[in-house]
């Protein structure tokens, strides 16, 4: 499934881009002031009314249940909400979100930006749009059914937002989320876009597998259309298969990414990178530098097992390493 994400085009905006990461917004960050509303008045009331007819042992249980109210209501202090849309071709979207046409459009594929959180703390809905606030059943808070007190929590708003077809993902984590690069499909450029921030953004991510389209008008109509620009060049396979040869005084040095893992929350990372050749100490060092920066640079922690025969899998790696405070340790397991 695609998924869309309009952008204004600051600074900000462009630097995300560029480190493969998205903003998880805080419920008080987003723009609509009854988000997150819930009725929970009448189960607190039940419950209150139940806890003072039972028995101690019951009653435990029932306090239980009264926590899992209470964690529910002060959710909005934890969790990061991304809001995405369902099409790149709405005219409002553009003008509320895109700095009035003046900005850009991101296309994700969704299952790959779901897969690369390594806690399994992301949850994505599509938002449900009702004339009243969602209500948590009894049983919701007697099963502890996290799923769908999140989904009514955090994916229900008013019928007056429905235009925006939204589609959410809930993160454990306020703030920056780092994302699989492949997840990152299209870019789409706003009718009022300066030209230097058009081939900025393309001269940016010139040598990945990214296509750009111009929003326009259709003729006669309100509604918009995209132009696919051929931006192409021989090197855009390269990225994140070649280290780029300004930092190697012109040596080649590919390798592939097997495996990588990343935990948003806590700052880890976990990477499998198949080497095409033996590398020295130094070139290692790059390498490691450069996954880093490009594919989780807000990292804490970073584990790496570099090996240069596919053997080598099944047991131990060529190279042991890691990044941890920007320290950097290299073992050689053979």
């Amino acid at each position: 499934m695609l998924v869309y994400k309009y952008r204004s085009g600051t600074d900000d905006d462009i630097k995300a881009l560029e480190n493969n990461q998205y903003w998880s917004s805080s419920i008080e960050q987003l723009n609509d002031p009854c988000e997150a509303i819930t009725d929970t008045k009448k189960v607190k009331k039940l419950l209150n009314y139940i806890g003072q007819k039972v028995g101690a042992k019951t009653k435990e249980d029932f306090e239980l249940i009264n926590d899992n109210t209470d964690k529910v209501l002060s959710m909005d202090n934890k969790m990061g909400i991304y809001s995405l849309s369902k099409t790149p071709l709405d005219e409002l979207l553009w003008a509320h979100y895109a700095n009035s046409h003046k900005g850009f459009c991101i296309e994700y594929d969704l299952d790959i930006l779901l897969k690369n959180d390594g806690e399994n703390h992301i949850h994505s809905f599509p938002v449900l749009y009702s004339n009243k606030p969602a209500s948590f059943s009894f049983l919701d808070l007697i099963r502890n059914k996290q799923n769908s007190m999140i989904k009514k929590f955090a994916f229900h708003k008013s019928k007056r937002w429905e235009y925006e077809q939204e589609h959410r993902i809930v993160t454990s984590k306020i703030g920056l989320n780092s994302y699989n690069h492949k997840a990152l499909k299209s870019i789409y450029f706003g009718l009022k876009i300066s030209e230097s921030d058009k081939y900025k953004i393309i001269n940016l991510l010139r040598l990945r597998d990214v296509n750009f389209y111009q929003i326009e008008l259709e003729k006669n109509s309100y509604s918009f259309k995209s132009i696919k620009l051929e931006t192409k060049t021989e090197l855009e396979s390269h990225y994140l298969k070649q280290l780029p040869t300004s930092i190697t005084n012109g040596k080649i040095i590919e390798f592939e990414i097997l495996k990588q893992k990343i935990f948003n929350f806590s700052g880890i990372g976990e990477f499998k990178v198949m080497l095409k050749q033996e590398l020295n100490n130094t070139e290692i060092e790059l390498l490691m530098n450069y996954l880093k920066k490009n594919l989780f640079c807000d990292g804490k922690t970073l584990f790496f097992e570099f090996f240069t025969d596919l053997k080598q899998i099944e047991n131990l790696p060529w190279v042991s390493a890691t990044i941890k405070k920007e320290k950097i340790e290299i073992q050689f397991n053979y």
